[in-house]
């Protein structure tokens, strides 16, 4: 079933294109959270089509979150990206991103039921380990943080307190309002190329204010509503990670049947419930934690513009 899977994800990529022109729409933290349900499923299943899908989606929206992101979702989400590059043949593409999943997230492990034990995959995510932790390198040259008053930005969802960050590797960068907690601006840049817009070199004139940097893309809020979906968000959320955490508890009852199982088909019944189960679980627990993260998050609509520079 792997050797399937791989094989229909690498003709997929063939002849579907992976290049992003410009954000056709904001990538919400839903959104966010439906493509990775969508590809942990597709994983479990050896669905190489629905992971291609997904993905695509997945790697476009990223530069275009409209949602301040948390660290520990974002390496769910690089690490995903690691996979969909990987699978699409570019192995150096894929170890960036799983460098960046790990320096958010060090000690986490692949769940055999997405990556066998034996995958090809795995020897290559353990080298990025080790080079995960590598020290951040400043910007070149007397540069400082040019921040703006009511704003903070944060890096990979943790706060940017000095205009270094580690290379070799993608990086999200948000500009985000105190008052609101408002998107401003996002980048996805490389390494330690931070946009211009908040970088103060040593004349002490802040730099050009053009939110663009090469290969990245700008969002800016400009107008906002306060959303009435705040609190069904928050409650609908929560059913939802309980039912994923319901489900999967259930599971262990099927694998259990499936162990003691006397025959082959009563075996291969208890199998595809056990598997059924647990990709329900997954997929609940996430849509759960996409939704209950939206609303903390969630203070207005805003109306969003895009830029880019090629």
């Amino acid at each position: 079933m792997r050797k399937f899977f791989l094989t229909g994800i690498a003709l997929l990529f063939c002849w579907s294109s992976a290049a992003q022109a410009e954000c056709a729409k904001p990538y919400s933290a839903g959104d966010l959270g439906n493509d990775v349900s969508i590809m942990s499923g597709a994983l479990r299943t050896a669905k190489p089509a629905l992971f291609q899908d997904a993905g695509t989606s997945l790697v476009a929206g990223i530069p275009c979150i409209s949602d301040p992101m948390a660290p520990i979702i974002l390496a769910n989400v690089y690490r995903y990206a690691g996979l969909h590059a990987f699978f699409g043949g570019k192995e150096k593409e894929a170890r960036a991103w799983f460098r960046s999943a790990l320096e958010l997230d060090s000690t986490f492990d692949w769940d055999v039921a997405e990556l066998p034990i034996d995958d090809p995959i795995r020897p290559i995510f353990e080298m990025e380990r080790e080079n995960s932790s590598a020290e951040k390198v400043a910007v070149e040259g007397q540069v400082m943080l040019n921040i703006p008053d009511g704003v903070r930005v944060t890096a990979d969802g943790r706060p940017l307190m000095k205009a270094a960050l580690t290379v070799d590797r993608p990086h999200l960068i948000q500009s985000i309002s105190k008052s609101d907690n408002r998107v401003i601006d996002v980048w996805l840049i490389q390494g330690n190329s931070l946009p211009e817009s908040l970088l103060l070199r040593s004349t002490g004139e802040p730099a050009a204010s053009t939110n663009e940097v090469t290969g990245g893309i700008a969002v800016q809020t400009v107008s906002r509503t306060r959303p009435p979906l705040k609190t069904p968000a928050l409650v609908a959320g929560g059913a939802f990670m309980a039912a994923g955490i319901g489900l999967y508890a259930a599971s262990f009852g099927a694998r259990s049947k499936f162990e003691s199982a006397t025959n082959l088909t009563a075996a291969k019944g208890h199998r595809t419930t056990t598997n059924t189960l647990v990709v329900s679980a997954a997929g609940a627990f996430v849509a759960g934690a996409g939704l209950t993260y939206v609303g903390f998050v969630l203070d207005g609509k805003p109306g969003l513009h895009f830029h880019s520079r090629f």
